[in-house]
């Protein structure tokens, strides 16, 4: 066996760790609701959810490991070598942070880690960069948004005799977040790559909110007007079982395609497949168990964190905050865009928090998290970027 031969198997290998890692991080989101509400136990929980998010990569779409796998960097300079190189960043990011209990974006990471690599070898040209023109649109597009919003929450501010200043500041930003959405909905906008990527960074955790905040507010009004709100406790604890199987199938069908973006990347790279190819189904049933794998092992810091460390969570809030987090996935997988379980499992759930006041959210705790998603892409970037330099020094590449 030849060292290439060797170098493409360890960087399938090492893609396939990676995506167990971002079911240790990641997808342990999916479960933090039900647990925290004891609907299920934790075994039990996990049990479902890492069948549920096997079975995610087969009901969605490929086009997130497209996005992966042509969509960052130039796919001309993809090597078995420089992939496996940027996938060493990524992982070694998300473990750290997994260590600590701090929930992170394993799909962000491994789009630093790429970059890092990208840049080390190949210059900032090897890199995808958005369009002028897009990022223009993209800008005029949020400033409508922002206006619009405003200008719709004031009206109801004067209506209802509240402060103008926060339902104009809170208009602006809903208005901002849900715009690029709506147009992608409605085919007028088309925003892929990595402007798509940085964007929803913002977007994901704010639109999981919104839904949440709407869905939450709805459903307490519910709970408000029940007769028998003890039965009705019950009947959401089983409802949060379903909740939190869409939404680890949606991440399964999101965060899976990570390995399998890398592992089609390498077989390009080493002329197994052509560019055009579609994805081997063996491609995606590893994937998926990978990360099927990593929810079953557990990332208890990650689920304590999330289930307890934002806010005190209810059964119709649990179910809320995980049929709200499915909606946004299946959303943002549908037009190939990978996002992070984690940002928009902690919007679901400070949204369904938000409902009992702002003093109900720890934000503290969210403060942290937000820190480390800021960090993410740099930080595994500049992991992978200096793993090249040095490799290429010490083998000469």
């Amino acid at each position: 066996m030849d060292a290439n031969t060797i170098i493409i198997i360890a960087g399938i290998v090492i893609a396939l760790a990676f995506n167990f890692s971002n079911g240790r991080n990641d997808a342990s989101n999916t479960v933090a609701t039900v647990i925290a509400t004891r609907a299920l136990a934790p075994r039990t929980a996990i049990l479902i959810a890492s069948v549920c998010c096997l079975a995610g990569p087969f009901v969605y779409s490929t086009a997130v490991a497209k996005t992966i796998g042509k969509g960052i960097v130039d796919p001309g300079i993809f090597t078995p070598v420089l992939l496996f190189i940027g996938l060493i960043g990524a992982v070694l990011w998300v473990n750290a942070c997994s260590h600590y209990g701090i929930p992170v974006s394993s799909s962000h990471a491994l789009v630093g880690g790429l970059m890092g690599a990208g840049l080390a070898a190949g210059g900032i040209s090897a890199v995808f960069w958005p369009s002028p023109d897009l990022f223009g649109w993209t800008i005029a597009y949020l400033a409508c948004g922002a206006v619009l919003g405003a200008v719709v929450m004031t009206v109801f501010a004067v209506i209802f005799k509240d402060s103008l200043k926060f339902y104009a500041i809170l208009g602006a930003a809903a208005g901002a977040i849900i715009t690029i959405p709506l147009l992608m909905i409605l085919d007028l906008f088309v925003i892929n790559g990595l402007l798509a990527i940085v964007l929803f960074i913002c977007v994901s955790p704010m639109l999981g909110l919104i839904v949440s905040y709407i869905f939450t507010t709805i459903l307490t009004k519910v709970m408000a007007s029940a007769k028998h709100p003890t039965k009705m406790n019950k009947w959401f604890q089983r409802a949060q079982i379903v909740g939190s199987g869409f939404q680890a199938m949606s991440l399964g069908g999101n965060d899976a395609q990570n390995a399998m973006g890398i592992i089609i990347a390498i077989l390009i790279a080493a002329g197994f497949v052509t560019a055009d190819a579609e994805l081997p189904m063996w491609v995606i049933l590893l994937s998926a168990l990978a990360i099927a794998l990593g929810l079953l092992s557990g990332g208890w810091k990650v689920i304590k964190k999330m289930g307890s460390g934002i806010t005190r969570i209810r059964p119709y809030q649990g179910f809320s905050a995980s049929m709200s987090g499915g909606m946004v996935l299946s959303f943002m997988t549908m037009f190939g865009v990978p996002v992070s379980t984690t940002h928009v499992a902690t919007g679901t759930i400070m949204g369904t928090g938000v409902t009992r006041g702002t003093g109900a959210v720890r934000w503290g705790a969210v403060r942290q998290m937000v820190t480390a998603w800021i960090l993410t892409i740099p930080a595994a970037a500049a992991v992978s970027g200096i793993c090249y330099l040095v490799a290429r020094l010490v083998f000469g590449f």
